[in-house]
């Protein structure tokens, strides 16, 4: 039989071959998708991450902010009372303050600058923790029947606290028990995330405020009363008039350090809590 007429072998692939080459392909493709996976629960942790910190931020700008402008007027102290309660595992505050137009909430109330603002912890449907701010105008028809305006700051809190420099001790302290006088430094402690508890050193963020307003008296809203000093001078002991204890640090004449606690001046008589 002659060469050409032996018939010709044509190359193909067996059905092990083939089920090899399918079996490493759905390797390759298992590997991309576990790549493409992990980069997607990343890029999510992160921008979770970002966005508690970021909200963490703007919830401790908000009691600053509140803080700052808090205001107390002592005739009508019953709507200017000055309230804090550090009993249970988080703090509350409710204070009376003049509010920025960036203050969250600001254009449900129009120019209703003057409003009592109020921090809370309290459960959420989850069973985590958050901060809850709530207002209302403190110039409000009594009449009405309108609830306060209730903002949710930060969730999944571990840590609200409130302190209060006590000239005394020169210490820090959590009671502040004179809801007719206010504090003229608080420090708040604010910390979100962390599950099971668990609080990492970069989640806790620490403020120090100096209040700058003090309690107005009653004689010093009346017309043709007794005035905190002349207009226009001469000013007691030849001193423009100063919050701020003579000898302290932030007394005019005197070197100021913002880290540094001062006594203030006596502006009104002692008075006990609870307006007695």
């Amino acid at each position: 039989m002659s060469r050409a007429a032996l018939p010709r072998r044509r190359g193909a692939f067996t059905l092990i071959e083939i089920m090899i080459a399918i079996t490493l392909f759905a390797l390759v493709i298992a590997a991309m998708y576990s790549s493409w996976w992990a980069i997607v629960r990343a890029t999510r942790t992160g921008q979770t991450a970002a966005a508690e910190a970021q909200r963490s931020r703007i919830a401790l700008r908000t009691v600053v902010q509140a803080l700052t402008g808090v205001q107390m007027y002592l005739p009508n102290i019953r709507f200017y009372s000055f309230d804090v309660d550090t009993s249970s595992d988080f703090a509350a505050l409710s204070l009376v303050s003049r509010l920025p137009e960036s203050f969250p909430g600001s254009g449900v109330f129009g120019d209703h600058y003057l409003r009592r603002v109020t921090f809370t912890v309290e459960p959420d449907k989850d069973g985590t923790n958050q901060l809850v701010m709530r207002q209302m105008p403190l110039l409000e028809a009594t009449n009405t029947d309108q609830e306060p305006y209730a903002i949710v700051l930060a969730r999944d809190v571990n840590v609200f606290m409130l302190e209060f420099w006590d000239s005394v001790r020169n210490d820090w302290g959590t009671d502040w028990l004179l809801t007719n006088r206010l504090p003229y430094m608080v420090r708040v402690t604010l910390a979100t995330g962390g599950p099971h508890g668990k609080i990492q050193a970069e989640d806790i963020a620490t403020r120090e405020i100096v209040l700058t307003a003090i309690p107005i008296p009653l004689q010093y809203q009346i017309v043709g009363g007794p005035m905190p000093f002349p207009p226009g001078g001469p000013f007691p002991g030849g001193q423009p008039f100063s919050p701020v204890a003579p000898g302290q640090p932030g007394y005019p004449g005197q070197p100021f350090n913002s880290m540094q606690p001062v006594a203030p001046a006596p502006y009104a008589p002692a008075f006990a809590p609870n307006g007695q």
